[in-house]
């Protein structure tokens, strides 16, 4: 199946978008030896202390926050996100009390990502398109599956195959089991 010319700017006007808010704090000390964690019942969903992760011999730390599906920041002002984001970290990490921030920003992506609504799989476009030589590829695109980065993987093995004209790179699903079958 493919994408018609004409329908194809109808189905993305369709489309809804969620932000993702990335706040990131430079402290003169380290806060955390944790390279990653996850902060639950808060607004902050992700810490990615970079510091570790990119294995830097630094005095201090480098901290980037993630918050997916910000929609409650977008309007907030870099202070207003700062201070939030501070009072989060001190509730899971002690050592923040006495840390310093030396620089700090925040980043906000206001339609970074396909906000999957119910029903919005009838304007899902297909990979392939009327147009020649241009193939669709996403986590936004008709994949039989959801809009996560396993969809986009599959995504991009759909659009291989368009590309190549064959289906040698997109395996087969597995067969549901268990409960998984009354909903198959």
């Amino acid at each position: 199946m493919h994408v018609e010319r004409e329908g194809l700017p109808e189905k993305l006007q369709r489309f809804e978008t969620s932000p993702i808010t990335g706040i990131h704090f430079w402290f003169d000390r380290e806060v955390t030896d944790l390279p990653h964690a996850v902060l639950l019942d808060r607004t902050i969903q992700w810490m990615f202390n970079k510091s570790r992760l990119q294995e830097k011999e630094e005095t201090g730390s480098y901290l980037e926050l993630v918050v997916s599906s910000s929609k409650t920041l977008v309007e907030k002002s870099k202070q207003e996100i700062l201070d939030l984001a501070l009072a989060e970290l001190k509730e899971f990490f002690p050592a923040m009390s006495e840390a310093k921030v030396l620089k700090s920003t925040v980043i906000k992506e206001i339609k970074a990502t396909y906000s999957a609504l119910p029903m919005s799989d009838e304007y899902r476009p297909q990979t392939a398109t009327d147009w020649p030589r241009l193939i669709l590829a996403g986590d936004w695109t008709a994949t039989g599956w959801p809009a996560t980065m396993e969809g986009a993987v599959r995504s991009g093995y759909k659009a291989a195959d368009a590309l190549l004209g064959s289906r040698t790179n997109l395996k087969d699903d597995l067969p549901a089991t268990g409960l998984m079958r009354i909903f198959g």
